[in-house]
């Protein structure tokens, strides 16, 4: 599977009414339907992880809940995002994270009467603004808008009217369908985000195993948006680890004959799972690292030399697309 910045346009057609009628009831029948499968308590909702440690005699990890509970588990596969409490065992806690200079608005706009928009997608600059846009539909389109962070935005991340009128006033002078597009974005799809990473040289000192625990995606790796394979790379963890896993599951001698995974199998598994994506995984961070960087920076000679590394690390601006991280 190589690194996913396209997407079916079979799922594309199905997108709006995912995004606009998926309802708290869809929700609960879908856990409800899920826990079928699983074993009763498999499923736990209205708590989360504050903490994991390893007990010190059977070295199997206990994850402290909000609820007061304790967990006790086998294996502990942390995809928490970015803020994740797996994350802190490996000494990767939320307090580490940086900001870059930049901060981000996503949102979706509904034309009732479609839009003219061609399918490609468009991004557009004017100064340290940057706009990209994408058609979901013929009648609905996503947007992103990048701009430096301001006093303000602290006071207004959770006000999507102040958040599009300080968008509307940071886009003066972009195109007149461009505005519009922002005057009728839909409120209730508003965001407005810092954008944290995580230095990419973190990713290079750090094995990503402690007994039986690793994490995967975000809670590893988060960057900024700036070559959109944040997704892609967690899509990808889950394979290879999936795949890491599966080959301790099954004998060597009998592909179709499986067997329990225990504690060295796992383990075992982790480690290859985290040698094979390390590197791409620094590579995608630094990448979009350097592309950070570059919007932030207001000095000609920093942007120089940051255009410089680009240009000879990723002469080609495909090359994060051109990876296969394996079949399952």
């Amino acid at each position: 599977m190589g690194g996913v910045h396209l997407m079916s346009l079979a799922l594309v057609q199905h997108l709006e009414k995912l995004l606009f009628k998926f309802t708290g009831e869809d929700s609960y029948r879908l856990t409800r339907l899920s826990q079928w499968n699983f074993h009763l308590g498999t499923i736990r909702t209205n708590c989360q992880v504050l903490s994991v440690e390893l007990d010190p005699v059977t070295k199997f990890p206990h994850l402290m809940l909000s609820n007061g509970s304790v967990l006790r588990a086998k294996v502990v596969i942390g995809c928490d995002g970015v803020n994740s409490a797996i994350a802190s065992m490996f000494g990767l806690h939320r307090t580490t994270l940086r900001l870059f200079s930049t901060s981000v608005a996503r949102g979706f706009t509904n034309y009732p009467n479609g839009h003219k928009f061609s399918s490609e997608f468009v991004m557009m600059s004017k100064g340290q603004v940057q706009l990209g846009r994408l058609p979901v539909t013929d009648k609905l389109v996503y947007w992103f808008v990048t701009r430096l962070r301001t006093s303000k935005d602290s006071k207004i991340w959770k006000d999507p009217v102040l958040i599009r009128q300080s968008l509307m006033e940071s886009m003066k002078g972009f195109p007149a369908e461009a505005m519009e597009m922002m005057r009728n974005s839909k409120l209730s799809f508003l965001h407005l985000t810092e954008l944290k990473y995580r230095p990419p040289w973190d990713l290079l000192f750090n094995n990503f195993r402690k007994g039986t625990v690793t994490i995967a995606g975000d809670a590893m790796h988060p960057t900024g948006p700036f070559v959109a394979q944040g997704g892609s790379a967690s899509i990808e963890d889950a394979i290879v680890l999936a795949r890491c896993l599966a080959q301790k599951m099954f004998d060597d001698k009998n592909k179709t004959e499986e067997t329990t995974i225990n504690s060295a199998m796992a383990e075992e598994a982790f480690d290859q799972y985290v040698k094979e994506r390390k590197m791409r995984n620094f590579w995608l961070s630094f990448h979009s690292f350097l592309v950070g960087k570059k919007l932030d920076t207001t000095s000609s000679i920093i942007r120089f030399i940051i255009l410089a590394i680009m240009s000879t690390l990723f002469r080609d601006p495909d090359w994060h697309s051109r990876y296969h991280c394996g079949n399952l």
